[in-house]
């Protein structure tokens, strides 16, 4: 009880603070970074270079976003449900975006080749903040730039979970420490434009979601080719076929359960489904499904492999705990 009043206590001080979080101007860029020029031949201090030569689409610019799902198993805690709201980079030029994550050692703000975002994500979509003029999309990447090597925030951790906060010089927890879709938000509301369509309404942070729905926003490119996503079951437990409760990784299951699976890519023809790596099913028509009946307890890998006309392969997985 102790635990949960000092979290309340907490959330408080936060609302109180909320109007000052974002009130500072661009930092300097650090003198060993610079703002790239799109496609020009100078590379930053901090870039791990990937074997590889995927490059950005002609019509990003500097101060884009990009948004993207993970290609890893549904039942991790940074899996959402819907399109381009996992994760997400802002571009600098050079073929090169910045993001905020846990793919490295030490976590936190880092600048990579576009190649490196490519080849984990599912699906993806480039956003224009579109309320923005040229000169505040370059203070965006340059603000960006300037927080590269900040840590990471773990937006299920508490004391103050996904807070954003744009401001790191606060004395606060957090302030100096960003997750995915804060750092994206930061750069921008520290150039006066808030991206993030709820504002500073409960619960006081900033979604892939948020951004996707805000005004200032526009899609200028996406890609729904491997847009495969299990949504039954997920997330949740289970009984009789229907959600009684949500989680924030694996699902439990009792009894049968119609998995279902929904695809934005329209040359999709069929479905098969799998448990454990042992086929079960195939389904021709939308919705995808199949009803997974077999009376068996324990941990089960539910694996749904989608095909096109051309023969090309699209795959989702969600791990589950299956009881009867």
């Amino acid at each position: 009880m102790i635990y949960k009043r000092r979290t309340v206590l907490t959330l408080i001080v936060c609302v109180i603070l909320a109007t000052s979080l974002g009130l500072t101007n661009v930092t300097n860029v650090d003198s060993k970074t610079e703002l790239i020029p799109h496609r020009s031949s100078v590379s930053l201090h901090t870039l791990k270079s990937i074997n590889d030569h995927q490059t950005i689409p002609d019509c990003v610019e500097v101060g884009d976003l990009m948004l993207l799902d993970i290609a890893s198993d549904e039942s991790t805690q940074w899996k959402q449900s819907g399109l381009y709201n996992e994760h997400g980079g802002i571009y600098i030029g050079n073929n090169t975006l910045i993001d905020s994550g846990v793919a490295t050692v030490p976590n936190g703000v880092h600048a990579y080749n576009y190649s490196f975002f490519y080849h984990y994500q599912k699906n993806f979509v480039f956003l224009r903040v579109k309320t923005a003029n040229e000169s505040q999309r370059h203070a965006a990447a340059a603000w960006a730039i300037s927080k590269i090597g900040t840590p990471y925030q773990f937006f299920y951790q508490p004391p103050w979970f996904g807070l954003k906060i744009a401001n790191p010089h606060l004395p606060l927890p957090t302030a100096d420490a960003f997750y995915c879709m804060e750092l994206l938000w930061a750069a921008y509301y520290n150039q006066g434009i808030d991206i993030d369509q709820n504002g500073w309404r409960f619960p006081w942070w900033v979604t892939g979601d948020d951004i996707l729905a805000d005004a200032d926003i526009e899609i200028i490119y996406r890609n729904v080719t491997n847009s495969t996503e299990i949504i039954k079951p997920f997330k949740g437990v289970y009984i009789g076929n229907k959600k009684i409760a949500s989680t924030l990784e694996h699902s439990v299951i009792v009894g049968s359960i119609t998995v279902e699976a929904v695809t934005y890519n329209e040359n999709i023809t069929r479905m098969d489904f799998y448990v454990d790596n042992v086929f079960k099913s195939t389904d021709t028509s939308k919705p995808f499904q199949w009803t997974y009946g077999e009376r068996v307890t324990g941990r089960k890998v539910i694996k749904v492999v989608s095909y096109d006309a051309e023969g090309n392969q699209y795959s989702s997985t969600i791990t589950v705990r299956k009881i009867f």
